[in-house]
């Protein structure tokens, strides 16, 4: 997938965009509702990772017809100059190259990638290694 860009977006209306939920009915009845239960931005004034945790639910005449769904979406952010912020999208079943994911949102979704949550967990060990370095 490519980047998507809209015209002179801001980093902040990019945010609330890519964490705004969505709901759709399908034929047969069923609603489908789709919320961003959490998220984050980490990143600096150009480019970021925008982490979010979702969920899907499915119901018909107001009772659940099928389990909750949830993933963690993982939105590569950047600024390009006359065009504004953009994005690109993926999630954790398709182990992107980002392991900033804070690791609260592991344990509120089914595991989709083990090998990228081994990297997630190395990050952040290594992260809290250099703060410990820092302090001595």
């Amino acid at each position: 997938m490519g980047w998507l860009f809209t015209q002179n977006q801001s980093l902040k209306e990019l945010i609330v965009r890519q964490s705004k939920g969505w709901e759709n009915t399908q034929t047969d009845g069923t609603l489908i509702k789709n919320v961003c239960l959490r998220h984050c931005y980490r990143g600096g004034s150009f480019s970021g990772v925008f982490w979010t945790v979702w969920e899907r639910t499915f119901e018909k005449d107001g009772q659940p017809v099928k389990p909750a769904e949830r993933w963690i979406g993982c939105d590569l952010l950047r600024f390009q100059n006359e065009y504004g912020w953009g994005y690109k999208d993926m999630a954790e079943c398709m182990g992107p190259g980002y392991f900033s994911c804070p690791l609260g949102y592991l344990a509120m979704v089914p595991v989709a990638s083990e090998t990228w949550r081994a990297g997630v967990r190395a990050y952040h060990e290594r992260q809290a290694d250099r703060r410990k370095a820092k302090r001595a």
